[in-house]
């Protein structure tokens, strides 16, 4: 590799300063790096647009930054390695410790290319748009999380559960680290080939996350729990607020035919890599 493009969320003085390490680094040996500034706003929603001439985009920040890299680039299916300036950084595989070895790596492709499955989302009062995830789809309140919702959940058109609760997450086995993993949801190998199901907080004893195939389909609805009630929820794909589902509605969450693909530059296995990061908590 020799052309990257850098993406970063914001421009803190620790962000700034590898920024600017990672450019002249790459361009001291012969690369080319370039910063758009039209990728880097604040809004999760903007666009990245690849010029065809980039081989890999360089994410500055955290795992936020690569999932809202990899759910944005629409035009090329581009390689992503993350620089991770945050916590814990899952899909992160560059350090502010190791910039330059892994910049090496880069340069002399010395690398693999992890492919992660995405999931889509299609919602009946949106028929225009279907937006992808990385990590997870949640439908949840809208009310700053104090209203219980009402969610009737089916899989292939096989009803599985209907209870009150706090909302759902579907996620991926990449996003399995993620908010499933604060809900108590299980954690899955990214290579696995499957679609998890965790509820949030749920007004029941008998409710459990569950692992399901990437064939199925999911659909999601929900109900008054009063006469005078009138249902929505939000749906939020990978962090963003995109849609917002109604009584009477159906939204339907499954496999994409898009995917991800992750610049791999350590040779360290999924179950060492965790329990490094858990040993970070």
């Amino acid at each position: 590799m020799k052309n990257f493009l850098i993406v970063a969320r914001s421009f803190g003085e620790l962000h700034e300063k590898y920024i600017n390490i990672i450019k002249d680094y790459i361009t001291s040996r012969g690369g080319m790096c370039i910063q758009d500034l039209d990728t880097c706003p604040d809004s999760s929603e903007a666009v990245v647009s690849v010029d065809d001439n980039i081989e890999c985009i360089i994410t500055v920040g955290g795992d936020g930054t690569v999932v809202r890299v990899a759910q944005n680039v629409n035009n090329r299916k581009v390689p992503i390695v993350g620089l991770n300036c945050g916590h814990l950084g899952y899909l992160c595989d560059m350090t502010v410790d190791n910039v330059e070895h892994c910049l090496d790596q880069l340069l002399n492709d010395n690398y693999k290319i992890d492919e992660r499955m995405m999931l889509e989302g299609d919602c009946e009062n949106d028929p225009a748009n279907k937006y992808k995830a990385l990590n997870d789809i949640v439908v949840t309140s809208d009310a700053s999380g104090l209203y219980v919702l009402n969610l009737t959940v089916k899989v292939n058109g096989i009803q599985l559960y209907s209870h009150n609760c706090d909302g759902l997450i579907v996620a991926t086995p990449t996003g399995s680290t993620a908010y499933n993993l604060s809900a108590d949801g299980p954690i899955v190998s990214p290579h696995a080939d499957c679609i998890i199901l965790t509820p949030i907080n749920p007004h029941t004893l008998n409710s459990r996350s569950i692992i399901l195939s990437s064939t199925d389909e999911v659909e999601v609805s929900i109900e008054a729990r009063h006469e005078d009630d009138e249902p929505k929820a939000n749906v939020i794909y990978d962090g963003t607020l995109r849609q917002v589902l109604k009584g009477g509605e159906v939204l339907k969450i499954y496999k994409s035919k898009s995917t991800s693909h992750m610049v791999m530059l350590e040779n360290v296995n999924f179950l060492e890599r965790i329990r490094a990061r858990m040993q970070e908590i």
